[in-house]
C-alpha cells in the first residue's frame, strides 16, 4: 500500500493539499505559508529564497516522488537573502516570474526534474476527485450551447498568452474573463455587474478550460463549494468544465448546493 513516504506535498492554500496529506499519512509536507492541522513531524517550512535548503530536505527525507497541491501566490523574492542554489537560477527566475502562470510553473517543475524528482499530477494521487463526462446535477438552459460556444472561442483566442481558465458568458454576453486575480474574483466581479448590462434573467454559464498546453500534472483547474456558491451569487444557470481536467472538491456539498439553487454542473469536451 502507498502511503506517501517518498512523497513530498508542495503545498499552496486551499484544501487539496491538506485531502492529499489525509491519504498520504507519511508523506512531507512542504509549505511556504503557516502550515494548518498537520502533523507538525511532517511539515517543512521554506522559504522562496532557500531553494537549495528546499532540495537538501527533500533528499535528507528519502523523497522521489513531489506533488504541487493548492494555489501558492507570486513571491516578492529579497534578494539579499538568496541561498546560492537560487542565487544560481535567479536570473531565468526574474525573466519567469513576469510571465503567465504557465511559464512560471514550467520552470520551477523542470527544476525538480533537474534534481531527480517525479512530478506527480494531484489527479494521479487522487484520482477520484476528477469529474468525467456527462451532466453532474441539474438542467442546462435552452441557448447554453450557444454560450458555451462564445465562451469556447474566447478561450482559445487568451489560451496562447497564458490568460485565465474561465469566461462568463449570458445569453451571448460576455460577462466578465478570469485573469490573474482567479476564479473567486472573476465570479464576484460578475456579482457585481449592474442588471441593466445583463440581458434578461437567464443567468448565463461560467466556463472554465484548461489552457492549451497546460502541464495538468502541476496546475490543474479546481473547484468546490466555494465556486458554487459564488457562481450562484453571482446570478448564474451552470458550470461547464472540460471532463478530465478538473479537480472537484467536496462533490457531494457541491450537488448540493447546485441543486438548492437550479444550477446545473456539466462536464463536456470544448466545441471548438
Amino acid at each position: 500500500m502507498d502511503d506517501g513516504s517518498d512523497l513530498a506535498i508542495i503545498s499552496g492554500s486551499g484544501k487539496l493539499p491538506l485531502l492529499i496529506k489525509k491519504s498520504y499519512k507519511q508523506a512531507i509536507y512542504i509549505t511556504f505559508i503557516e502550515p494548518e492541522k498537520v502533523n507538525e513531524n511532517k511539515v517543512i517550512k521554506c522559504e522562496f529564497e532557500k531553494l537549495g535548503f528546499l532540495f537538501d530536505s527533500l533528499k535528507k527525507n528519502g523523497i522521489r516522488r513531489v506533488v504541487m497541491a493548492g494555489a501558492i501566490s507570486r513571491p516578492q523574492i529579497e534578494h539579499s537573502r538568496l541561498d546560492e542554489y537560487t542565487l544560481s537560477i535567479m536570473p531565468k527566475l526574474s525573466a519567469k516570474l513576469i510571465q503567465g502562470d504557465n511559464e512560471l510553473l514550467s520552470f520551477i517543475a523542470n527544476e525538480f526534474k533537474k534534481n531527480g524528482y517525479q512530478i506527480m499530477g494531484a489527479s494521479e494521487i487522487l484520482p477520484d476527485l476528477i469529474l468525467k463526462p456527462g451532466l453532474v446535477c441539474g438542467t442546462p438552459y435552452e441557448f447554453i450551447s450557444r454560450d458555451i460556444l462564445k465562451a469556447d472561442k474566447i478561450l482559445k483566442l487568451l489560451s496562447p498568452e497564458d490568460i485565465g481558465q474561465g469566461v462568463v458568458v449570458e445569453n451571448g454576453l460576455v460577462l466578465g474573463i478570469e485573469t490573474l486575480q482567479g476564479t473567486d474574483e472573476l465570479l464576484k466581479f460578475v456579482a457585481e455587474t449592474s442588471s441593466h448590462l445583463r440581458k434578461d434573467d437567464l443567468g448565463g454559464v461560467f466556463v472554465k478550460r484548461p489552457k492549451i498546453n497546460q502541464n495538468l500534472k502541476f496546475d490543474m483547474p479546481v473547484i468546490g463549494p466555494e465556486t458554487i456558491d459564488l457562481a450562484c451569487e453571482a446570478g448564474l444557470r451552470g458550470l461547464v468544465v472540460s471532463p478530465h481536467t478538473v479537480i472537484v472538491l467536496d462533490r457531494a456539498k457541491c450537488i448540493q448546493i447546485a441543486e438548492a439553487n437550479n444550477f446545473f454542473i456539466l462536464a463536456e469536451e470544448t466545441t471548438n
